[in-house]
């Protein structure tokens, strides 16, 4: 974990344990109205985290440590909206189902893991005091717009509904 220097990356911590929670009350729930809520709830936060992260963390990785970890990270991402999409396909409950989620779940341990014992801290170590600072300041004020934007989405034929990755930043 970060220990004390999680600081700037407290929003991606909060929803690492809420993607957390959620996964463990979807696997537990019977109740098919609140097993949709929760399979909802996962999916807008899954959404949300992908595209903090994407904007924020994304761009400082590619300098850090280059294109290809930060492409790695970008198909992490990939991986668990896909997964994140066939699991509001199939019917809950069913084997399939079941068999989805535990994937999924299993695929957001590792990505907490890795983020918080490996990237994150890589990143602190690699940025000045000031770069830290802005980047708390940027993550808060992308989480706002991409959580405002989530609650009010864009009239049909505007905006994307996912932003391209830039590898270049």
């Amino acid at each position: 974990m970060l220990g004390g220097m999680a600081g700037p990356f407290d929003i991606l911590l909060h929803q690492h344990r809420e993607l957390e929670a959620l996964l463990e009350r979807l696997a537990s729930e019977s109740d098919t109205e609140e097993m949709t809520h929760g399979q909802e709830a996962l999916a807008r936060l899954l959404r949300l985290h992908s595209r903090l992260e994407e904007r924020c963390v994304q761009p400082l990785l590619t300098r850090v440590e280059g294109r290809a970890r930060a492409r790695e990270e970008a198909e992490d991402h990939l991986t668990l909206r896909e997964l994140m999409e066939e699991l509001q396909e199939l019917t809950p409950r069913g084997v399939e189902w079941q068999a989805r989620l535990f994937t999924l779940e299993d695929q957001v341990v590792a990505h907490v893991q890795a983020t918080e014992q490996g990237v994150l801290p890589r990143l602190s170590a690699s940025l000045d005091a000031d770069e830290l600072e802005e980047l708390g300041h940027d993550l808060a004020l992308t989480y706002e717009e991409l959580l405002d934007r989530s609650q009010h989405p864009p009239a049909p034929g505007r905006g994307a509904l996912l932003e391209p990755l830039h590898w270049d930043a």
